[in-house]
């Protein structure tokens, strides 16, 4: 059995993340409802994993599923505690040792990770370097992703100075066009990323204020597919272009009225929309 190789899939591919659904769905699900949307590959979440690894045969036909369908496993997420003073976290160890172990397995191209970090940003800047070291060995790029309100990492000036600093070829950012939004909503945050340093974008679109004032309730909720929302997204998409950025296109569109839908229509209106949202960028 051969699994497609992620590390392959460039700007004209499209992944379907994790959160685009509830945790309740299965992975093969994901991938059939992908595939027939027109994604390339989809994405895991950790806890999702540890799932699956309370019953192997759920990992075979994961690796079936994805074969048939000629889909790769893209992006693993999410790491914290790799920005301790010291060393990483017992927590952050335990959670590597599955990234380490998904992507071996599935050929996946990128580890996503947040805050908090503690001590001093020249410490954080240490510990992401560290993590970009052992993820190396795995041939992975490690994507750090700014969070506001739930992570001291809340904005692209943050991140960047992390990974500025670090200084690792495979140690880059997430593009979030949701926490962008939520944090600055300043297109020019976008131009503070160096060129080629964006490993991978997710997005969605939304309204400018919130619904709920818990950020993790918002977020996870309250996402609607690009173009449905009031989101500067063409204006983000021309920033995210000259910024040479070479990762395939994310969609993540955490939404309770998506995750209470059909799979394939869930899949389906993100990819619509996001295909709309590209065809209108390249007329304006």
């Amino acid at each position: 059995m051969t699994i497609k190789d992620a590390k392959e899939l460039g700007p004209e591919d499209f992944v379907w993340d994790f959160f685009c659904r509830s945790p309740e769905d299965s992975m093969t699900a994901r991938v059939k409802a992908a595939s027939e949307a027109g994604f390339s590959a989809v994405g895991i979440y950790l806890g999702a994993w540890m799932q699956l690894t309370k019953n192997p045969e759920h990992i075979d036909q994961l690796e079936h599923a994805l074969d048939e369908c000629n889909m790769a496993l893209a992006n693993i997420e999410t790491l914290r505690g790799w920005a301790s003073p010291s060393s990483p976290s017992e927590k952050c160890l335990m959670q590597e040792s599955m990234v380490w172990e998904i992507a071996k397995r599935f050929h996946c191209r990128y580890v996503q990770v947040i805050g908090n970090y503690t001590g001093s940003i020249e410490e954080a800047a240490i510990g992401f370097g560290s993590l970009c070291d052992r993820a190396s060995e795995y041939g992975l790029l490690v994507g750090l992703e700014p969070v506001p309100e739930m992570t001291n990492i809340d904005s692209f000036s943050i991140g960047v100075e992390i990974i500025e600093r670090a200084d690792r070829e495979n140690g880059g950012i997430c593009f979030d066009s949701w926490h962008l939004t939520r944090s600055t909503n300043q297109i020019s945050d976008i131009g503070r990323i160096p060129d080629g340093k964006i490993f991978a974008t997710q997005w969605s679109d939304g309204s400018l204020t919130k619904t709920f004032d818990d950020y993790y309730t918002d977020t996870l909720s309250t996402r609607v597919p690009p173009g449905e929302g009031e989101f500067q997204l063409i204006d983000m998409m021309e920033a995210i272009q000259k910024n040479a950025c070479q990762s395939p296109i994310g969609l993540e569109v955490p939404s309770t009225e998506l995750w209470a839908a059909p799979i394939e229509e869930a899949a389906e209106v993100a990819m619509s929309g996001m295909r709309d949202l590209l065809a209108k960028s390249k007329t304006t």
